[in-house]
């Protein structure tokens, strides 16, 4: 036998002249000793004799003909290596037929009713799965966990809905290959590889995979790579921004509510499209005479967070129209948004993309996500503080953010975080002229 860097036993063996590496696929060592002895008894009794020690200092000598083969598979049947070959059959035969050995017999036939079906050890592909995005879904987003489950059908439909572990290194290369041939691209191809590789090691470490993880390094590129072959947003400039804002046909065009207050929240927030989108009304609070938004979901543990709102927001009617809606008795923010497969902003963004090419704003790389470069580039510009910044836009967790540092506490009349980023948001300025109306 031999250990992988994984922590796998492999069994030895030499085939038509080369060595043939098989997998245990156990990683404890008690068990690859048993799993290996059962083996070479089958193999080496036609060849040699054979002499046993257990552990306990009991030794078999002589083992030679076929009666005391049988003699001595009777003596492995009791106790403890009983329960284990009982346990482990599936996973004996498995290994075995890979040997082109034939059935071993290793549970006997005493041990379960004539026709009834051998008890199988694991669960099917599908059954992860559920178990897996069931708790998933307590910190992942609805368009992750759809994700998840359309390559995990993928996956299954190519390869069959069988005993995972029966799953191992080959169907995971054929899986990836198969996105190179049909043309997908690099990220889409990476995403799948990594949603496979969460799967299997949820399955290991919830004792369901017993091998190591077949998706572990099977990516097409690496991040770096991807990087920097592609083309990132550009930000908005001052001139784009009074096509986008001043433009009498706005309140026109963009004739849904999500339409109108989207695009002027993401410019003074850098919040997401689909963070605004997915607003509730319960989430526009008040605190001190500060109005925020409170983030309490978003892409990942950084973004939950309380954005305030810039006085440009709070003086633009944008209040009016969320005290209306609460008077209203609706929960969303914007009540008309059903949300789909991608969530509620796939509309908005759609809109706004229109918008763009209506006023003559035709650069690719500038989109709904070029209002988050915009507000970062200009907040930086202005000297905010970074982890104030980060706190801000959700790439660090606001609640670590250390007030008690110099830098706040000698230039800040009240070190408040809410006081703090209210303080840095208002530094904010745009030389646009908007009107809800």
């Amino acid at each position: 036998m031999l250990k992988s860097r994984h922590g796998v036993y492999y069994l030895r063996n030499y085939r038509d002249g080369r060595e043939v590496r098989t997998s245990l696929r156990t990683k404890e060592w008690a068990t690859a000793k048993l799993l290996a002895l059962h083996f070479h008894l089958g193999r080496a009794m036609p060849f040699r004799k054979l002499d046993l020690t257990f552990p306990s200092g009991f030794e078999i000598k002589n083992v030679n003909t076929a009666e005391d083969f049988e003699r001595l598979k009777e003596l492995l049947a009791n106790g403890s290596i009983q329960q284990f070959l009982s346990e482990s059959s599936r996973q004996i035969e498995e290994v075995r037929a890979s040997l082109c050995m034939p059935p071993s017999g290793a549970v006997h036939a005493s041990q379960q009713a004539p026709g009834a079906p051998v008890k199988a050890r694991t669960k099917i592909f599908s059954e992860v799965v559920s178990l897996y995005l069931a708790e998933k879904k307590l910190d992942n987003t609805r368009k992750t966990i759809e994700e998840k489950q359309s390559t995990y059908n993928e996956y299954a439909r190519l390869f069959s809905d069988s005993d995972i572990n029966a799953l191992g290194d080959e169907p995971a290369v054929s899986f990836k290959n198969r996105m190179v041939s049909d043309g997908a691209k690099a990220p889409s191809i990476n995403k799948k590889m990594s949603y496979m590789k969460d799967l299997f090691s949820y399955a290991i470490n919830n004792k369901l995979y017993f091998g190591s993880n077949p998706f572990d390094k099977l990516g097409v590129s690496n991040k770096a790579k991807l990087r920097a072959a592609t083309q990132s947003y550009l930000a908005f400039s001052d001139k784009d921004l009074k096509l986008i804002f001043e433009n009498p046909g706005y309140a026109e065009f963009m004739n849904e509510p999500d339409y109108l207050w989207v695009p002027f929240l993401g410019l003074y927030t850098g919040a997401r499209i689909e963070t605004l989108a997915n607003l509730r009304v319960s989430q526009i609070q008040e605190d001190g005479g500060i109005w925020y938004l409170d983030i309490v979901k978003d892409k990942n543990l950084n973004s939950v967070r309380q954005v305030p709102l810039h006085e440009r927001v709070v003086e633009s009617g944008f209040l009016k129209y969320v005290e209306k809606v609460k008077a209203a008795g609706h929960v969303q923010l914007f009540p008309h948004i059903l949300p789909g497969k991608n969530g509620y902003s796939r509309n908005c963004s759609r809109r706004f993309g229109q918008y763009l090419e209506k006023v003559g704003i035709m650069e690719q790389r500038k989109v709904f996500h070029s209002f988050r470069g915009t507000f970062i580039s200009r907040m930086t510009n202005l000297g905010v503080h970074p982890a104030v910044l980060m706190g801000l836009v959700g790439h660090y967790e606001q609640k670590r953010v250390d007030f008690s540092s110099p830098h706040f506490t000698n230039y800040q009349e009240e070190v408040k975080p809410l006081h703090v980023f209210k303080a840095a948001i208002d530094r904010l300025s745009f030389d646009i002229q908007f009107s809800a109306h």
